[in-house]
C-alpha cells in the first residue's frame, strides 16, 4: 500500500547535543566528566592538517562526549586542570578556556589565543552553525545538485567575529574554498583575530575589517564587493549592562559554565532583536546580493519576534533550526533569503516542536509514493519509467534525468500540468502561424524548480521498499509545490493499480 508523507523536519542531533554526568567538587562546584575509557567506543581521530577532515568527520564531531581523559594525557595543559584524571570544573573560567584551546587544536588543528577579558567560544555550539550553514549553502546552490561541491568557492561574511576568530577558522578548515570578511568594533578583539588568522596560516583566507557601531553592518559596497554567500553573527544578548546583571541575579542556580567577556561582546542598543532588526533593515536594500542573511539567538522569544518582522515585509524563503550544547543551553538560528532557492528540510526546519508550525517555514520535501514491501519483484525500474514518463508528458523546459542516481531534476514556468494551463497554450498554438524563435532558457527565472528522487530500501531505517521522495528545489509559490505533489501521486497510485 502507498503513503503519501510530508516531512516535517525534525531537530537535528547537533554536535554537542549530550548529557553530561556531573559531580560536586569539595567546594561544591559542578564538575563535568568526559567519557570514561569503558565508554569510549567510536573514539573521534585526532585532526590530521596534513590530509584534512572529511564531511563525514566534521558531522560527526561531539555526537559523544569529548573523552576528558584521553584528551588530558594527551595535552598535560588541560591534564593539569582535571581532578582525578576525568573531571572538568566548568566554573572554573581557565578550564574552560584550555578546553576550548585543546578541542579547537585536537579536532580542527587550530592553535588559538584567547584574551582572558573577552569570550571563551564553546566550541560544540559555534561548529553547529557551521554544520547548518553547510546545510544551507549545500541545498540552495545554482547547480541544484544539493550535494557538496569542493571546488565551488564561497565567501562568508562574520558579522561581530570576536578574539577567537572562531566561525572563519572553522570554516576555512572545514571547507578549502571557503573565504570569509571578519569585522569587529573592538580593537583587542581585532588584534587579537589577526593573531589566529596568521598563526594559523589563513591570513590570506580571511579578510578583517575593523567598524564602528554607526556603520553598516553588511559593508558590501564598502568592501567593493558585489555578492556574497552568506552573512553570520552571534550578536549581544543584552540591550543593557543593567539588563545583564538583573539575569544573571535572577537564576536560581549559578551558570553551568564560566563567563567571560567585555560588555562590548554582549550588550548592544536593542539587544539581539534590534541587532538583527538592523540586518534585515539592511538586507532590505542589498537583496540577493547576499544570498543567505543567518543570525544565532539566545532567546526563543527573539526568534517569534524576528519571524514577524520577516512576514511583515513578506520574506517567505526563510530557514530556522535549534542548536543544542550539552543538554542544558539552547540557541535558535534563523537565515532568510531573497533569492528562491529553497533550503533542505534539515537546514530550514530544524526547530522540532519546540515552537509553533504555524512559525515555520514551508515544507520543501515530502514522500509522494512508497509502495508496499510484500512485493515480489523490485519495483525501482518501474517508479523510474513512471515518472519519466509523466514527466516528459508535461513538455517541461527543462527535465533531466540521472539514471545512475535514480534522480532528476525538472523547471516548470508554471502549473504546467493544470488542464487551464494546457488549454490556453493550445490556443495559443493554433492562433500562431510560424513558431517564434525561443530565446536560452534561465532555469533561475523559473516559477518552480524540483527533483524527484528514488531512494533504496533501507533496513537500517525501517524502510522496507523504495520511497518516491519530492524536494522543492526552487519558487516562491508553495501551492505549485503541493500541487505537483498530487499529480505525481495520482499517476503512481494508478500505474500501480495496473495489472503486472
Amino acid at each position: 500500500m502507498e503513503t503519501t508523507r510530508l516531512l516535517q523536519g525534525t531537530k537535528r542531533r547537533h554536535s554537542g547535543e549530550q548529557t553530561k554526568r556531573t559531580a560536586p567538587d569539595d567546594r561544591g562546584n559542578a564538575l563535568v566528566r568526559g567519557r570514561s575509557r569503558a565508554q569510549q567506543g567510536d573514539e573521534v581521530p585526532t585532526y590530521n592538517k596534513t590530509e584534512g577532515g572529511s564531511e563525514d568527520y566534521f558531522r560527526n564531531l561531539y555526537s559523544t562526549e569529548p573523552n576528558f581523559a584521553r584528551l588530558g594525557l594527551k595535552y598535560p595543559e588541560l591534564g593539569a586542570m582535571l581532578k582525578d584524571g576525568a573531571y572538568l570544573n566548568f566554573a572554573d573560567p581557565a578550564a574552560v578556556m584550555q578546553l576550548t584551546k585543546t578541542l579547537l587544536l585536537d579536532h580542527f588543528g587550530l592553535r588559538v589565543h584567547l584574551p582572558a577579558d573577552r569570550l571563551c567560544p564553546p566550541v560544540p555550539n559555534r561548529h553547529n552553525y557551521i554544520l547548518w550553514l553547510k546545510d544551507l549553502i549545500d541545498s540552495t546552490s545554482s547547480s541544484y545538485s544539493e550535494k557538496y561541491e569542493p571546488g565551488r568557492r564561497v565567501t562568508g561574511l562574520d558579522i561581530g567575529t570576536g578574539a577567537s576568530l572562531i566561525y572563519p577558522l572553522l570554516g576555512c578548515v572545514q571547507r578549502p574554498a571557503w573565504h570569509f570578511v571578519a569585522t569587529d568594533i573592538d580593537a583587542e578583539s581585532l588584534a587579537s583575530a589577526r593573531t589566529n588568522a596568521r598563526q594559523n596560516n589563513l591570513a590570506s583566507r580571511i579578510r578583517i575589517l575593523e567598524r564602528t557601531a554607526s556603520e553598516p553592518l553588511l559593508p558590501l559596497d564598502d568592501l567593493g564587493i558585489h555578492t556574497i554567500d552568506f552573512a553570520m553573527t552571534n550578536p549581544p544578548f543584552y540591550a543593557s549592562d543593567t539588563e545583564l546583571l538583573d539575569l544573571a541575579a535572577q537564576k536560581s542556580q549559578p551558570p553551568h559554565s564560566a563567563c567571560t567577556g567585555a560588555a562590548v561582546e554582549m550588550v548592544c542598543e536593542g539587544g539581539e532583536v534590534r541587532f538583527v532588526e538592523r540586518m534585515i533593515e539592511e538586507s532590505l536594500a542589498l537583496r540577493g546580493r547576499v544570498q543567505w542573511y543567518t543570525a544565532m539567538l539566545g532567546k526563543q522569544s527573539s526568534l517569534e519576534v524576528l519571524l514577524d518582522v520577516l512576514a511583515k515585509h513578506k520574506i517567505n524563503n526563510f530557514a530556522v533550526t535549534t542548536f543544542i550544547q550539552g543538554g542544558k543551553t539552547r540557541r535558535w538560528a534563523l537565515g532568510w533569503s531573497f533569492l528562491t532557492r529553497r533550503p533542505s528540510l534539515d537546514a530550514s526546519r530544524g526547530c522540532g516542536s519546540s515552537i509553533a508550525k504555524t512559525l515555520l517555514p514551508p515544507v520543501t520535501e515530502t514522500t509522494i509514493y512508497q509502495p508496499s514491501p510484500h512485493l515480489h519483484t523490485d519495483p525501482t525500474l518501474s517508479l523510474a519509467k513512471t515518472l519519466r514518463d509523466t514527466i516528459e508528458s508535461l513538455g517541461l523546459p527543462s527535465w533531466s534525468w540521472d539514471a545512475q542516481n535514480l534522480r532528476g531534476v525538472g523547471f516548470a514556468e508554471g502549473n504546467v500540468w493544470s488542464r487551464a494551463y494546457r488549454r490556453r497554450k493550445t490556443r495559443e498554438s493554433e492562433a500562431t502561424k510560424q513558431e517564434a524563435s525561443v530565446p536560452p532558457l534561465d532555469v533561475a527565472t523559473c516559477a518552480f524548480g524540483f527533483s524527484l528522487t528514488i531512494q533504496p530500501a533501507d533496513p537500517d531505517t525501517s524502510s522496507d521498499s523504495p520511497a518516491v521522495v519530492l524536494r522543492w528545489l526552487q519558487g516562491g509559490d508553495a501551492s505549485l509545490f503541493e500541487s505537483f505533489a498530487g499529480v505525481l501521486q495520482r499517476c503512481l497510485r494508478k500505474d500501480s493499480a495496473r495489472p503486472g
